[in-house]
């Protein structure tokens, strides 16, 4: 298992492309501010307090809602992704 804690400007984000991750799960866990997060092709919208979780290998992104301000998240992946990888 692996925590990142991220901290993302306002519109910020994993960029245009989605990506997939050598991992079995993801979770994700907003501190603060709205992050949308698009899991093959399905956008949810997440606000502090919010979690959510999803299979690490599926094609995702993920983007600060620009008028939520700064988004504070911890992800969670297991098990924990390999020393070169890295996270947008």
């Amino acid at each position: 298992m692996q925590a990142i804690l991220s901290d993302i400007e306002p519109g910020g984000g994993s960029g245009e492309e989605a990506y997939r991750l050598p991992a079995g799960v993801e979770f994700a866990f907003v501190l603060s501010g709205a992050l949308e997060v698009t899991v093959e092709g399905s956008a949810v919208t997440l606000e502090a307090g919010d979690a959510f979780t999803f299979a690490a290998s599926s094609p995702h992104a993920f983007r600060a809602v620009p008028a939520g301000g700064p988004v504070r998240v911890l992800w969670v992946v297991s098990p924990a992704l390999p020393d070169d990888t890295q996270r947008g």
